[in-house]
């Protein structure tokens, strides 16, 4: 029982001391001012916030929406090139 104190205390003081000498390194090593720069400013953008542009992007509420035919058998076509390009069956990607 003794010695599980006595290992206890030991890792919590090696953790106080490595605390303390990491914040001494930080302090030492801080800058104690920020660069400057002798170029100007940028000038202020005019930003729009998020939600206002957000707010201009219109919900699509239609639900008769039937898909093209052609563009889904080119699509298909596409799909089964890239297939074959990477040619599964020899192990490629």
């Amino acid at each position: 029982m003794k010695r599980m104190i006595l290992y206890i205390l030991v890792s919590v003081a090696g953790l106080t001391v490595c605390g303390l000498l990491v914040l001494r390194h930080a302090c030492r090593t801080a800058p104690l001012m920020p660069p400057t720069s002798d170029l100007p400013a940028p000038p202020p953008r005019h930003l729009q916030p998020v939600d206002r542009w957000q707010g201009g992007i219109g919900v699509d509420t239609r639900t008769d929406y039937q898909p093209d035919p052609a563009a889904t058998e080119r699509l298909m076509v596409k799909l089964r090139q890239e297939e074959l390009r990477q040619r599964p069956l020899e192990g490629r990607n």
